[in-house]
């Protein structure tokens, strides 16, 4: 058998060591050759999601810059009138003939049912010798005592309120708004109504003005009161609130913005 040996010039490497066998070698991509498939598809990947980020923001931006607007534009359509006031229009109840008080029967803010007692008066007798007699005053319809005037042992005059009335369905809400500021608004508006007792608020509608009638010193001549009725669903609430208390008020100017403006702009 003939064994071929095959003898290397070693001065002819630079190291001075023959080449690995070619099984051995590591494969080194040819000059100018493309990247494989999978770097390609890497960097493809990559540039989507920094397009799909840039996209998101400036959605994000643009919805941002939208809300702000919403907000600036619902900020300039709602108008502050000031403090409202709870206010129920007041049946005052008194006896038709002076007397002393015998008796209260009722309370402040205690419902009553119509032809209810209310007080009972001690009246003087009519002739010589006839008893004093006792009037019993009613309630002409049904509601709550707003206040008792009467005191026991007290004189109730004539025609004297006794006891206070209101209605809790014909509640109110008024408030006293500058004259120059009454041309902004219209009937029918929408006012939003917040504070103590009102979770959340709610809404009543700029129902009318009251006119100045004579010269009250203890008002301002240069303000007029508005009125707002309470919406319906409201009503689940103000009856059980109390006259007289202090609430915020705003008006949304953009409801029944073509209405009949509240007073004459001239």
């Amino acid at each position: 058998m003939t064994v071929t040996v095959q003898n290397h010039d070693l001065a002819q490497f630079p190291d001075g060591q023959p080449p690995a066998p070619d099984a051995e070698r590591t494969p080194q991509p040819a000059p100018g050759r493309r990247a494989s498939r999978p770097n390609r598809l890497g960097r493809a990947l990559r540039a989507l999601r920094t397009f799909v980020v840039l996209l998101a923001l400036l959605a994000g931006a643009v919805l941002g810059g939208n809300y702000v607007l919403r907000d600036r534009l619902a900020a300039q359509a709602f108008v502050d009138i000031g403090d409202a006031v709870l206010t129920a229009e007041a049946l005052p109840v008194g006896s038709a003939s002076s007397g002393v008080v015998r008796e209260i029967l009722v309370a402040d803010q205690d419902s009553v049912t119509a032809n209810q007692p209310l007080v009972r008066v001690l009246l003087p007798a009519v002739g010589t010798g006839d008893d004093p007699r006792i009037e019993t005053v009613r309630a002409p319809a049904a509601g709550r005592v707003s206040s008792v005037e009467a005191t026991v042992g007290g004189v109730a005059g004539a025609g004297e309120p006794l006891v206070t009335l209101y209605d809790p369905s014909r509640l109110t809400f008024q408030v006293d708004v500058p004259v120059d500021e009454l041309p902004e608004l219209r009937l029918g508006m929408t006012a939003r109504i917040t504070g103590p007792g009102l979770p959340g608020g709610i809404t009543a509608t700029l129902d009318q003005v009251l006119p100045r009638v004579g010269s009250d010193p203890a008002g301002d001549e240069n303000e007029l009161t508005v009125v707002l009725i309470p919406d319906s669903a409201a009503m689940r609430t103000v009856p059980s609130l109390v006259p007289g208390l202090r609430f915020s008020a705003t008006v949304d100017t953009k409801t029944a913005a073509g209405g009949t403006p509240v007073v004459n702009s001239a």
